[in-house]
């Protein structure tokens, strides 16, 4: 089992026998981290300014045989052990604190396919996943990815029209640990989309703000929603995401 920690700068970061920091973006970076990076193998690591931890999620499925994979983030992590959501920085006991560790996650596998992090969306104003990517992003993005995912998978297109316009929370922050043939499944159901929208719309992505560039990593946000509607037969364990404060970009 392998969880790797996506790091694009100089961080505290959590490190195991399990989690393992990764360099996304390393290609294309000015500074070399210390440790290993998406720029291996097979890899779109110069995509990373669009794709954000997407091209480390790219280099698990096309390079890495564990039985178990994941993705979390430097400054986040899955939280097994307790309900705390939010701690001050990354602690010398963090990673027994927090629960990972195999004889926490792997039983956990045996009974699910996936951990996925809470759903979460807007409680006092709640708004669809669909009409809050329209005011935070670029909508027309969205609806080109709803186009290509008609084009490509026309079976799939009422239940991700369905689940986007009705479903007022969804699964954030591209994290998840999952038995590697459903990783799989998911990064090329996933990929085969994006790299479509790619096409369609990166001209334009080129020119607006850096924020609004990292369009993929937003879009795939809540396709993942999307995927897990499509796949009822798929055993989900949702748990916490505990964030440390320490940094907050």
């Amino acid at each position: 089992m392998k969880l790797y920690v996506c790091c694009h700068k100089e961080a505290p970061v959590a490190q195991s026998d399990i989690l393992t920091p990764i360099h996304v973006g390393r290609v294309i970076a000015t500074k070399d981290l210390g440790f290993m990076g998406d720029d291996t193998g097979d890899h779109i690591s110069n995509k990373n300014k669009h794709f954000c931890e997407l091209t480390a999620m790219y280099w698990i499925w096309k390079n890495v045989q564990e039985d178990i994979v994941g993705l979390c983030h430097y400054r986040r992590y899955f939280n097994f052990a307790n309900d705390h959501i939010k701690i001050n920085k990354i602690k010398p006991d963090f990673i027994e604190w927090s629960g990972n560790v195999k004889e926490k996650i792997v039983p956990l596998l045996e009974q699910y396919d996936m951990i996925l992090p809470y759903k979460m969306g807007s409680t006092k104003n709640p708004e669809s996943l669909y009409d809050c990517y329209q005011k935070a992003h670029v909508g027309a993005d969205m609806d080109i990815a709803l186009d290509v995912i008609k084009e490509k998978y026309p079976e799939q297109y009422e239940t991700a029209i369905q689940v986007l316009h009705t479903c007022t929370q969804g699964y954030y922050a591209n994290m998840l640990i999952a038995k590697k043939a459903a990783f799989n499944d998911y990064a090329k159901w996933l990929f085969d989309i994006l790299f479509e929208v790619e096409k369609r719309i990166q001209a334009d992505v080129e020119t607006r703000n850096a924020y609004q560039q990292r369009v993929y990593g937003f879009l795939s946000e809540r396709l993942m929603t999307v995927y897990i509607a499509l796949h009822p037969e798929l055993k989900i364990k949702e748990v916490p995401v505990v964030r440390s404060e320490e940094h907050t970009s």
